[in-house]
């Protein structure tokens, strides 16, 4: 894949929260909010329960599909990214490298004792957006 634009990574690094999706066992999508780390290349880090159905969907195929996205009431100002990734559970000195960046972003974490569980590193496969590159364009039909 190619370098994402410099527009699309300062996009995701902005970004404070996103939702991933999974798919269960049993072929049920699952959704579910996360805080987002951008290492400034191909990976965002996110953070999971263990035994979740997020948890379950990733060990089935390892595939999630991220969305970031920036609502405003003048929708020729909406923008948005949709990713498709490739999860990977990190361990060891992985966890803890990944977990200095998240609670640099997100100092609340130490407020709240919050410790890692599942840590995602999701490796950028594919990517679309609206409304960051250029303003989007609708069609009334």
């Amino acid at each position: 894949m190619e370098p994402l634009p410099d527009a699309i990574k300062a996009f995701l690094a902005a970004a404070r929260v996103c939702r991933i999706a999974t798919v269960r066992a049993d072929g049920q999508p699952h959704l579910i909010p996360v805080c987002p780390v951008y290492n400034g290349d191909q990976i965002l880090y996110v953070d999971i329960g263990s035994r979740s159905a997020s948890a379950e969907g990733v060990g089935g195929n390892g595939l999630v599909a991220v969305l970031v996205d920036a609502y405003d009431e003048d929708w020729s100002r909406l923008k948005g990214l949709l990713l498709r990734c490739r999860a990977q559970a990190l361990e060891g000195e992985a966890v803890e490298a990944a977990w200095r960046q998240i609670r640099e972003k997100y100092p609340q974490y130490g407020s709240v004792g919050w410790e890692p569980r599942l840590t995602l590193a999701l490796s950028i496969q594919e990517w679309r957006q609206w409304g960051i590159l250029e303003r989007p364009e609708y069609d009334p039909r």
